[in-house]
């Protein structure tokens, strides 16, 4: 079978493809990468409800829980948890993924009939039969709507508030550097579906648990900078996550403080995993491209938002990705 990708052929085209496989297939899989975000699970509800609208039998899946502050969201318990799925599907959708295995290869390819990859990372595979992967847009709830567009499906309300908290927290409610003309017409057509965008940004972001809180508090008091004020960054140990009685998802956030300082141009949060992993996020402001220095440690990720996994404790992984910025900051 003759994979489709945008190097072989158009937009158009695979728009086409998918709307196609869509209307003769009969069971679909869906799933996004593991630690879903909101562009992920927004996506990936929205696809399920639109199919099940047209009669299709869906099956929603992630490896990892959903963020607590993203269970608003509707349709989100029907999520199924899960580390693997039995059964044959006629087609899975795959969310905002390099490769099976960044959904924690909940399914084998000999499941699926047709695998269509739908994502917009800039470092990707094309490892489906369609391949929609568009590095310039913002979220790939962008690319859903596209989907309903090219199907001739208009979103419902609770489709298209999913969709706009795919792309209102993709692009940091717009702040970010991946935010572009085509996001603000986007979250234009779906506000005329009826989304309430001032009650999704109070629930996303302005709520926040007292646990998030202390570690917010914890961090930014121990922020640190190198490189001439350049690299910002925040160290979190396992002992702060004690003492704040935090989780992963808590520290979601804190890295914008760090791009915040007026001489940043890069923003940076080593998270301790255990004494032999630390865990890296990195954020970046104007032009910096951060895959030029993750890909060295196998990471990936969008060119000003990226991350990777160094396998040293805390304080010798501090040292190794602050060299690993040094001579590009210091030309800066």
């Amino acid at each position: 079978m003759k994979t489709i990708s945008l190097q072989n052929t158009s937009k158009k085209q695979i728009l086409k493809s998918i709307t196609e496989v869509i209307k003769k297939s009969k069971s679909f899989f869906i799933a996004g990468h593991m630690k879903p975000d909101g562009d992920t699970i927004g996506s990936g509800l929205a696809l399920a409800s639109m199919l099940k609208r047209l009669g299709k039998k869906v099956v929603h899946c992630s490896a990892d829980e959903i963020p607590y502050d993203l269970m608003f969201m509707k349709g989100v318990s029907k999520i199924k948890i899960t580390d693997k799925i039995t059964g044959k599907y006629d087609c899975a959708l795959i969310l905002e993924s390099i490769n099976l295995r960044r959904v924690g290869n909940i399914i084998e390819p000999s499941q699926v009939k047709t695998i269509i990859n739908i994502d917009h990372h800039l470092a990707h595979t094309n490892f489906g039969y369609i391949n929609y992967v568009v590095p310039s847009s913002s979220s790939v709830a962008e690319l859903v709507y596209e989907v309903f567009t090219a199907a001739k499906i208009i979103p419902t309300k609770e489709e298209a508030e999913n969709l706009y908290i795919g792309i209102v927290t993709d692009t940091g409610r717009f702040q970010q550097l991946n935010t572009n003309a085509n996001s603000h017409l986007t979250a234009a057509e779906l506000l005329k579906c009826g989304v309430n965008a001032s009650e999704i940004s109070k629930k996303i972001f302005l709520k926040k648990p007292l646990s998030k809180l202390k570690l917010y508090g914890l961090a930014l008091s121990d922020l640190k900078t190198d490189i001439n004020d350049k690299f910002i960054y925040v160290k979190l140990t396992k002992n702060m996550f004690k003492k704040a009685q935090a989780n992963d998802y808590d520290a979601d956030g804190i890295i914008n403080y760090c791009i915040s300082v007026p001489t940043a141009a890069v923003g940076c949060i080593m998270k301790e995993v255990n004494e032999k992993t630390t865990k890296i996020s990195l954020r970046s402001i104007e032009k910096f491209n951060l895959l030029n220095v993750v890909k060295k440690f196998g990471g990936g990720g969008h060119k000003n938002a990226a991350g990777c996994t160094i396998n040293e404790n805390i304080n010798k992984a501090e040292k190794i990705i602050i060299k690993a910025f040094k001579d590009k900051l210091s030309a800066k």
